[in-house]
């Protein structure tokens, strides 16, 4: 069926045999050795959904010159497909279409035919779905697009039946052949609404303090009283939001904010959204209360979730938050982690052909599994006999575990041991059914997003292992997610990576690495942050509008309009993680360079900023650090050459808080007078309610500086800090389990002194 040359047929013939003894072709034309018959272009791809259709009868070629050039030379329109791994309509599409011969056929006489995966080319995806938009108003996946042989497009859908994608194409090649000064004007015209669309676009307006508010307030607008989350079924975790609020309930004392986001984590993790199994969260819920969910896994969702669930723990201490965090991150160290410490990208919803098939259960069967422990378990995840799911289960609790205890004057810890003996039988019970699809490849802005997380909970919450397994990952990304060329890969799969990275890939890695940074307070990944944040600047930033684009602007870049996002969907865009990490960057080298490049992004996205901030509610994180400081226990102060930390914990009704303060080599802290006159290397200062009883500070040393004939009373290395805490319970504002310090210090050098300085530390207290 391919009019292949005898060389590129060897070739095809060879990749197959390379495969690993894993491989599966996925097709139903095999022959008599039950070998794949056709086999196309995409056996050479380093994507498992490009490979799910390697052995389709129809002559697919990736994205690249060579499918744009044979669409030039033959003077055929090009059909474009996109999708991805997990995707339930794309496998029917794929079983009933693209492996049907009668639709072949028609798609390789009248067509040049491009299989695209979206999350390795997010920003192809980004330009043909804005045109899907513009077009029907709505869109989805499969996408299919009709293009000109420059790759604008004249007409796009989504899903079609096999009859219904024959009499379609049809139907636009008659067009082709016969109007083409028709199609190739509404191709030009939908490509000058494409870049219309993703332009930057600038306002006149000042952009206040106020925004932070206004973005608040926009948030809750979407805010399901009823249910938690935002919006309407189907309902999408949507992290963004969520980190947004709990940042701005700290600084805000806005108790209507937080409490959005416990009731949303609570119902959340109580639900079928969460694999009440084995821990994760799956990809959205289908219906309005987080029962039923799309059944698929993506490793975006555990790495944000499990950010938040700690963040919301370290303020409201809610013990149900800490176990979510763990179980998250526990399933994906067990089923989501590669050999060399990297994480795969996702998991599918279908197994033996039906969705959610591998997480269902049967009263019956948890009662035979179980035996007399089945009692509890089936009252507590509300298991019957007639199901709330194909006849079957969904295991979800009716309010989180940590009330049920309480109200039945249960231990809470040995509750959840107790259940976990249980999840633990028919954990492995669920591991005999066949599983669904894992998608194995390696993305690295997905994966920069789990290092995040586990440096963070393992610092938080006192897990070295965690810090352990984002270092390995980190080095596993940084030494393999790297082209032939020696660039950082978009994504890798079994070692293999062909597509270098997009802005976001740079910009959430480095990210990550200022994460561990901050965590390891080791110089190695500030300085792999810094040539990472600088790679970016140079090959993604608009020198003409202003923020950054998607891919790189060389002449690999086929698209007709090249894309920069500012939406916040499933993921945070790259521009607001970028904001965020410039900024970051900026606080912890003291290069200007980095907060200029911020001042230019904001304004490049002032129009979007001032008239739909919940749009990059992430990027409005990083404006309000920007304007009040990071929200932490930790800080960075004199242009990144001193680190503050701050630990507060709560013995019995005491509370004693250690502050540990390191200074980079040749840095001192010199005396300076705190609010009772008293000479000190810090001033520390407790407000809202909490008053300090007892303070320790460090001894100086006595020393003769360069610039100073007389000797000095200073202190470096590393000083320790310990006092002693009380407060009135009423005059504590909203979170009451966070502790506010204002510190003061003045930091030189050998040469210099730099300004006096002022350092907010927001502390939470553990019992």
């Amino acid at each position: 069926m391919f009019d292949h040359s005898e060389i590129l047929k060897n070739s095809l013939l060879n990749a197959l045999k390379d495969k690993s003894s894993t491989y599966q072709p996925r097709t139903r034309h095999l022959d008599n050795d039950q070998k794949p018959i056709h086999i196309n272009r995409l056996i050479f791809e380093d994507s498992p959904y490009l490979l799910q259709h390697a052995h389709n009868p129809v002559d697919w070629f990736s994205w690249g010159n060579e499918a744009f050039a044979k669409a030039r030379t033959e003077n055929k329109p090009i059909f474009l497909s996109i999708g991805y791994s997990t995707c339930h309509w794309c496998h029917v599409m794929e079983e009933e279409s693209f492996d049907n011969k009668e639709v072949a056929k028609c798609m390789n006489e009248f067509f040049v035919c491009i299989k695209v995966d979206r999350e390795c080319y997010p920003d192809i995806d980004t330009y043909y779905m804005t045109a899907l938009m513009l077009m029907q108003g709505h869109g989805g996946w499969p996408m299919s697009s009709f293009l000109t042989p420059e790759g604008k497009p004249f007409f796009s859908g989504t899903y079609y039946q096999p009859n219904q994608l024959i009499k379609l194409m049809n139907h636009m090649n008659d067009a082709w052949n016969n109007q083409p000064t028709t199609i190739l004007e509404q191709a030009n015209s939908i490509n000058t609404q494409v870049s219309t669309a993703m332009q930057t676009q600038k306002s006149l307006n000042e952009i206040g303090t106020n925004i932070i508010d206004i973005t608040a307030q926009s948030i809750m607008n979407h805010y399901d009283k009823d249910n938690g989350g935002f919006g309407q079924a189907p309902k999408f975790p949507n992290e963004s939001y969520l980190y947004f609020l709990l940042e701005y309930a700290i600084l805000s004392g806005e108790e209507n904010n937080l409490n959005a986001v416990i009731k949303t984590l609570h119902i959340q993790s109580c639900g079928g959204i969460y694999d009440q199994i084995a821990g994760g969260f799956h990809r959205y819920s289908t219906d309005q209360n987080w029962l039923i969910p799309h059944f698929e896994k993506m490793l975006y969702n555990q790495a944000n979730l499990s950010f938040v669930f700690t963040q919301a723990y370290t303020i409201t201490g809610a013990k149900d938050f800490k176990r979510i965090a763990f179980e998250t991150l526990d399933y994906v160290s067990h089923e989501m982690t590669n050999e060399d410490g990297s994480f795969y990208s996702a998991s599918d919803a279908d197994s033996e052909g039906e969705e959610g098939l591998f997480f269902i259960w049967d009263k019956e069967e948890i009662e035979t599994l179980l035996e007399e422990k089945a009692e509890e378990f089936i009252k507590l995840y509300q298991i019957t006999s007639a199901g709330n799911f194909e006849r079957k289960n969904i295991l979800n609790l009716l309010k989180p575990l940590e009330d049920y205890a309480n109200e039945n004057n249960l231990d809470y810890e040995k509750l959840v041991t107790r259940l976990a003996i249980n999840k633990k039988i028919l954990w492995e019970a669920r591991k005999n059914r066949t599983p669904p699809l894992r998608d194995d490849k390696v993305i690295t802005a997905w994966n920069a997003m789990t290092i995040k997380s586990f440096a963070y909970v393992g610092q938080q919450l006192g897990r070295k292992d965690y810090i352990e397994i984002a270092i390995r990952a980190a080095n596993a990304l940084l030494e393999k997610n790297k082209t032939e060329t020696g660039q950082l890969s978009r994504s890798s799969l079994e070692g293999q990576a062909s597509i270098p990275a997009l802005q976001e890939d740079y910009a959430y890695l480095a990210e990550a690495l200022l994460q561990i940074y901050d965590v390891t307070q080791d110089s190695q990944w500030l300085k792999h942050a810094v040539n990472l944040s600088d790679a970016m600047i140079t090959n993604f930033w608009d020198k003409e509008e202003g923020g950054f684009f998607m891919c790189s602007q060389n002449n690999s870049n086929l698209l007709p309009a090249s894309p920069k996002e500012i939406n916040d969907n499933a993921t945070s865009s790259g521009n607001s993680v970028a904001l965020r990490t410039l900024q970051r960057l900026a606080r912890r080298t003291g290069d200007k360079r980095y907060h200029s490049m911020v001042q230019q992004l904001i304004m490049a996205y002032s129009h979007d900023i001032t008239q739909r901030p919940y749009i990059c509610s992430y990027l409005m994180c990083g404006m309000l650090e920007m304007f009040v400081g990071e929200q932490s226990h930790q800080q960075w102060c004199a242009d990144g050459n001193i680190h503050v930390s701050a630990v507060c914990n709560k013995v019995k009704e005491k509370y004693k808080l250690v502050l540990t303060i390191t200074l980079a080599d040749k840095w001192h802290l010199n005396q300076i007078k705190d609010e009772f006159n008293l000479s000190v290397p810090v001033s520390v200062q407790a407000i809202e309610g909490w008053t300090i009883e007892h303070i320790l500070y460090p001894a100086f040393i006595t020393k003769t500086l360069g610039f100073q004939k007389e000797p000095m009373n200073i202190f470096e290395g590393t000083i320790q800090i310990s006092a002693d805490l009380s407060n009135d319970s009423n005059e504590i504002t909203f979170p009451k389990n966070l502790l506010k310090l204002k510190l003061g210090l003045q930091a030189c050098d050998e040469s210099k002194c730099l300004a006096p300085e002022n350092v907010s530390c927001i502390i939470p207290i553990f019992e």
